[in-house]
């Protein structure tokens, strides 16, 4: 990022959050800057042509899936356009199609060319611009794949991206012993991804993304690209116009949704490939270089978040967050009467120092944030400030669900006592000031003659109790305790 963009996002952000906050977010982007050192490493000549053979062999049998990409175009740039028809193009998996809705004024005969070399290209003159959602429900209507991938029409894709959506399906298809694509239980994969410079020939910011986390989801299109769904869901679920901006997070939504609030969990349905398949195209006024030129979508996947909860019968309060694109979402005073899928939440542990003591753990015991200054966000994907799933949180601020208050007791040796919702109406800069209520103390006498090692025994076998009844540990770290 420029100097003279990155001032301007730094005052933008002081205008929205305060010279404060704007403070922190400066000093920490310094230090992510200084700390990034990503390359992406094309695969070797060797590598391609062994997918191919991979692939060709497959394509013998009879048993390789077709892959259909849907592109809405509109006054794409020659050079932007026919990039990302090349990076389609240069796929190691053969089987695909490459679907080209084009609500440009005038048609396009570069694409016409293309056709002539290649007929799995495929181009749809739709004649009007009815915008985003519906141009793309145009090509997803054309589009003939057992699955659908998504790609904006001046990204590229890497030349390995279907091959490896393919063996995700394929791995998954041989476990269930099924022989039919739309049998298969994959509802949506997306992979890792990163950004492209085009006038720098770099590759920067890379996305590594968790396995399916539906909190953070809930905070944040983290899923983002690049996105694969299978035909019928997407067909059936469809692009709204009412968001468009947020349409791509509000399809999102709504499949991920659909599989984790009606089921208890989503592992077999949704899948991450962590690999970057994916390049997101960093170009003067694009959205990737200046989040803050698209306000509108950042308000409209505030109220697709909403309404997708709504729509499944949990009522929350969507408040965006100060970092754009980013939210939390209130579920009132009980929000185990909201959400059936979450066991227990809790909150983030300051220490004397300002400094994360704690308040979100890994199965190893590893303490997630330990040591960030307490104004951190935890870099670019600010995963240190939005709610989201982890294997345990702390007992010193934790809500758990009631009834599961006996068996608090057999693992932690006393009573059960709430020290996590006296904290969430003093969510402000002073929020990490420690709040007692006279019925705590006892409680909090009890775990503050513990050692810190015997603390963290007592969280992971609470998380773990909570996977072993199929339920969700959310970590809200907008709710601070101080110890």
């Amino acid at each position: 990022m420029g100097i003279k963009n990155a001032a301007k996002k730094t005052i933008a952000y002081a205008k929205r959050n305060g010279a404060r906050a704007a403070f922190f977010a400066a000093i920490e982007r310094l230090s992510d800057n200084r700390k990034e050192k990503y390359t992406y490493n094309e695969l070797s000549e060797a590598v391609l042509n062994e997918q191919k053979q991979e692939y060709k062999a497959l394509a013998e049998t009879g048993g390789a899936l077709r892959f259909s990409i849907v592109v809405p175009l509109f006054n794409t740039p020659e050079k932007y356009l026919r990039q990302m028809i090349d990076s389609v193009v240069a796929q190691t998996y053969g089987n695909w199609e490459l679907v080209l809705a084009d609500a440009s004024p005038l048609e396009s005969d570069l694409v016409k060319e293309y056709m002539k070399e290649d007929p799995r290209i495929k181009y749809f003159y739709l004649g009007s611009n009815e915008g985003i959602s519906e141009n793309t429900n145009r090509g997803l209507e054309k589009a003939k794949g057992d699955y659908i991938g998504l790609l904006d029409h001046d990204d590229l894709l890497t030349p390995d991206a279907l091959y490896e959506v393919s063996r995700v399906i394929r791995k998954s298809m041989s476990r269930n012993h099924l022989t039919q694509f739309q049998a298969c239980p994959i509802r949506l994969i997306y992979s890792d991804e990163d950004k492209f410079d085009d006038h720098k020939n770099l590759y920067y910011e890379h996305h590594q993304k968790p396995s399916f986390n539906l909190d953070y989801l809930l905070s944040n299109n983290y899923i983002c690209h690049f996105t694969v769904m299978r035909a019928d869901i997407i067909k059936r679920l469809k692009f709204r116009k009412k968001y468009d901006g947020a349409q791509d997070f509000d399809l999102v939504l709504r499949a991920c949704l659909e599989a984790t609030l009606t089921m208890p969990m989503a592992t077999d349905q949704i899948a991450h490939i962590d690999k970057v398949l994916y390049h997101w195209r960093c170009h003067k006024g694009s959205t990737a270089s200046n989040p803050a030129s698209k306000m509108y979508a950042y308000e409209a996947g505030q109220i697709a978040i909403g309404d997708a909860l709504k729509n499944f019968g949990v009522e929350a309060e969507i408040a965006q967050l100060p970092h754009l694109g980013f939210y939390r979402a209130g579920y009132g005073g009980d929000i185990f009467s909201q959400r059936k899928d979450i066991g227990c939440v809790g909150g983030k542990l300051i220490n004397k120092k300002g400094r994360v003591a704690g308040g979100i753990y890994k199965k190893d015991g590893t303490a997630i944030f330990k040591g960030m200054p307490f104004g951190y966000s935890g870099g670019l994907q600010h995963k240190a400030v939005v709610q989201q799933d982890c294997y345990a949180v702390d007992i010193r601020c934790m809500a758990l669900r009631p009834e599961f208050a006996e068996a608090f007791k057999d693992i932690a040796g006393f009573e059960y006592e709430d020290t996590f919702s006296d904290l969430q109406g003093n969510m402000t800069d002073k929020s990490h000031d420690d709040v007692q209520v006279e019925s705590k103390r006892e409680y909090l006498d009890n775990i503050n003659s513990l050692t810190e090692e015997e603390i963290l025994k007592i969280n992971l076998k609470i998380g773990e109790e909570m996977k072993r009844r199929g339920l969700r540990v959310m970590w809200d770290p907008q709710v601070v305790r101080k110890i």
